[in-house]
């Protein structure tokens, strides 16, 4: 039995998303303020902890509706003559089936299981694979709500129409809404509650299953059906853990702390005694009688002092001090938990001395050995009243890398489910294989992603929802996104995996071709002021740059593909036409080698890419930018200065030609590596045509120049003057555009 899929609607900016479950471990991933955390909310909230509801996990929209709802009951007056029908109406649980919050808990089922979930099987047709359940926040008695907001409004009416109302300057009075009404005096938890449905998976719309709902039934299940079924653990994103700097170990959350928290979760009842257990129980006898001898002789002067002003007080008591000797005192001090150094015992040090980073990621992982250790509890099973263990154990993790470093990040997530069904030392796990656990982490570090495969994570997607016109979230399975292509996910996989890059958390996206503008983007981002958003810069080879097509278009992310133009000319060599790279000229039939190009843009002539519109380079949420004619202003040897356009190759004579003043004009550039070079060309070539094949034949033949010119870049003086090439700065000004328009949506 496992979780297959939930589905979320009306909470926060989760208005309508399914999520799909791993059989294992699903991570969650995306930009800031994409609903992750809301996703984790709101499963634990439904499913353990629903006083925390407040009127702003309603999606916000749905207040509007829901306001308009309660002044229809408002409108229903004494003299209508169909007061009770259209009353009855209005107070349909189904009235509010759109606008509150609601979770859908898909369970996979295997036949042998079914009996632990007879309450949930719809009806006799069922087909033994998914059981599903509903859980909506709604009003417990609508009927009473209505009587009650009624009262309290028409008491505002009265108010308002008194003379006294217009003398206090027309103040607030409360109610001023149902909003108003269910947000103050906690009457929210006061008026509502979960309530549970059953729904049946032969009305799934596989047509499309991430936004339609079937129906919500009329009746409503008497209990929680999932008491039995799902045990769930959390660890939220703000831990407090030990401080060395001055901070008291009571206020913080040690090692210690949770090494004596996990002892009485699963060991404390000293009243439950093994034969193993007799020689402990001496030795801890003769140590407290000891310990007693020592206490006596330790507080027999400030005692007997005590005893002779009369204190405590009536009739003289005497006062005794008596040890009691147990485990968890035993590891309560500060020095209970050590570290030692090479295994040498004599070189340790106390807990709070060693790193935050290896003792978070050891505390982290004690944490959810507890919380294995407690699912599979029998005492607590008998406590709960429960005849079997829960054959579910969910657990949440939100942002783990908030306390970890980078290394203790991807140990983590490496060892995570181990510490979670380890069942080497738990003799209910290594028994029963049919009791699953399910991890669902949060996070924003590539490092964990890295560790993890594509099919595991779930992208939170920030989209404008048409209709409501406000930022809402959707849920991409990734595990969907190349289909049957395993070439293309295995080359993504791995490269993400092998560059660490962040492109799961990333407001845009920019591709580059190589190492030359991978160095100087963050410049022409900053240029166009355009780093307050989250860019991520991947350096990627043309040839393989639309392999991330799927995945962009899957993640909907604003993304700019900068590459080259990578012209070529046919050659007859030996009668044999043979293409070899050129300086791309109109009207010579060249073609563009570049497989980015050809894949996005479906064209291959020089001719038509020089010409093509800058709209016609955009496709959806994916623009490409190549070289550009540029115009550069030249003195030739005869002539006064005359603007000549020239074709660019590639990123290097883009930059060389956008700056061409800069470069002729700074004499410290002779002096700059490869700079050197194209200083030395400028100055010694007779027309801008030899100039261009000079720097067109050095770029070719010498292939390693291009990253290096970028550094040498990086050190010169007027670093802050270069500018972008056009093709580049037009491909910006794209991309703010996209990012612009999505904040003001």
């Amino acid at each position: 039995m496992r979780i297959d899929h939930i589905h979320i609607r009306n909470f926060r900016k989760l208005k309508n998303c399914r999520i799909d479950f791993n059989k294992d471990q699903t991570i969650f991933v995306g930009a800031n303020n994409s609903g992750k955390t809301s996703a984790m909310s709101a499963i634990i909230w439904f499913l353990k902890d629903q006083n925390r509801f407040t009127t702003r996990e309603f999606t916000l929209t749905n207040w509007r509706d829901i306001n308009e709802l309660a002044n229809s009951w408002l409108a229903v007056n004494d003299e209508m003559e169909n007061r009770e029908e259209l009353l009855a109406s209005l107070l349909s649980p189904e009235q509010w089936d759109n606008h509150v919050p609601s979770l859908d808990l898909w369970i996979n089922v295997d036949e042998r299981e079914a009996y632990m979930v007879y309450k949930l099987i719809p009806s006799l047709e069922w087909k033994k694979d998914l059981v599903g359940v509903r859980l909506r926040f709604e009003p417990k008695d609508i009927k009473k709500l209505y009587a009650d907001f009624r009262t309290a409004s028409l008491k505002v009416k009265e108010i308002k129409e008194s003379p006294q109302y217009k003398d206090a300057n027309n103040v607030d009075l409360f109610p001023q809404n149902m909003w108003d009404f269910l947000n103050r005096r906690g009457n929210l938890n006061k008026y509502f509650e979960i309530k549970y449905y059953v729904l049946d998976s032969q009305n799934i719309d596989y047509e499309n299953p991430d936004c339609n709902v079937q129906a919500t039934p009329s009746i409503s299940l008497e209990n929680n059906p999932l008491v039995s079924l799902i045990k769930i653990d959390s660890i939220e994103a703000f831990r407090e853990f030990s401080d060395p700097e001055g901070r008291n170990d009571n206020d913080i959350d040690t090692l210690s702390r949770q090494l004596q928290s996990y002892y009485k979760s699963n060991f404390e009842d000293e009243t439950q005694i093994d034969l193993d257990d007799l020689k402990l129980l001496g030795e801890m006898k003769r140590a407290t009688e000891t310990y007693d001898e020592k206490l006596d002789r330790s507080f027999k002067a400030p005692i007997a002092e005590l005893n002779n002003i009369n204190y405590p007080g009536f009739q003289n008591p005497e006062i005794h001090v008596k040890s009691h000797v147990n485990i968890v005192d035993s590891i309560t001090h500060e020095s209970s938990v050590q570290f030692t150094v090479q295994g040498d015992a004599e070189l340790s040090l106390p807990e709070k001395y060693n790193g935050l980073g290896l003792r978070n990621l050891i505390s982290i992982y004690l944490k959810m050995v507890q919380f294995r250790e407690q699912w599979t509890n029998l005492d607590r099973i008998d406590k709960a009243g429960i005849n079997h263990i829960e054959p579910i154990h969910l657990v949440f993790i939100e942002e783990p890398e908030a306390h970890l470093h980078a290394q203790a990040q991807q140990v983590f997530i490496r060892k995570a489910m181990d510490a979670l069904t380890n069942d080497s030392t738990n003799e209910i796990l290594r028994n029963n294989k049919d009791l699953t656990t399910q991890l669902v982490v949060s996070t924003h570090s590539n490092h964990i992603v890295n560790e993890v495969d594509m099919c595991h994570l779930r992208y939170f997607k920030r989209i404008i929802d048409d209709n409501i016109k406000i930022p809402v979230s959707e849920v991409v399975n990734l595990s969907r996104t190349f289909g049957d292509d395993n070439d293309t996910k295995r080359f993504i996989t791995r490269y993400i995996r092998l560059t660490h890059c962040d492109i799961f958390f990333a407001d845009a996206i920019i591709l580059v071709e190589g190492a030359a503008e991978r160095i100087l983007m963050p410049k022409f981002i900053r240029d166009e002021n355009m780093d307050n958003f989250y860019i991520s810069v991947i350096e990627i080879n043309g040839s393989h740059a639309h392999r991330f097509d799927s995945l962009t278009q899957k993640l909907g992310i604003p993304t700019l593909i900068i590459t080259d133009i990578d012209a070529q000319e046919g050659r007859l060599e030996k009668g044999e036409l043979k293409w070899k790279s050129a300086i791309p000229q109109k009207n010579k039939k060249q073609i563009t080698n570049n497989d980015t190009i050809k894949h996005w843009l479906k064209i291959e002539s020089i001719d038509m890419l020089l010409e093509l519109p800058f709209p016609n380079k955009q496709r959806g949420n994916i623009c490409i930018s190549y070289q550009t004619p540029i115009s550069v202003n030249w003195t030739d040897q005869k002539k006064e200065d005359e603007l000549y356009e020239v074709h660019p190759y590639t990123f290097e004579d883009s930059l060389v030609f956008t700056n061409i003043k800069l470069f002729q004009s700074d004499e410290k550039m002779a002096k700059m590596g490869v700079i050197t070079t194209f200083y030395n060309y400028l100055k010694k070539a007779i027309s801008l045509e030899d100039f261009h094949e000079k720097m067109f034949s050095c770029l070719e033949k010498r292939k390693n120049v291009k990253a290096s010119f970028a550094t040498d870049i990086l050190c010169t003086e007027q670093f802050d003057k270069i500018q972008a090439p056009s093709y580049i700065k037009e491909g910006l000004i794209w991309l703010q555009k996209c990012l612009n328009n999505k904040i003001r949506k």
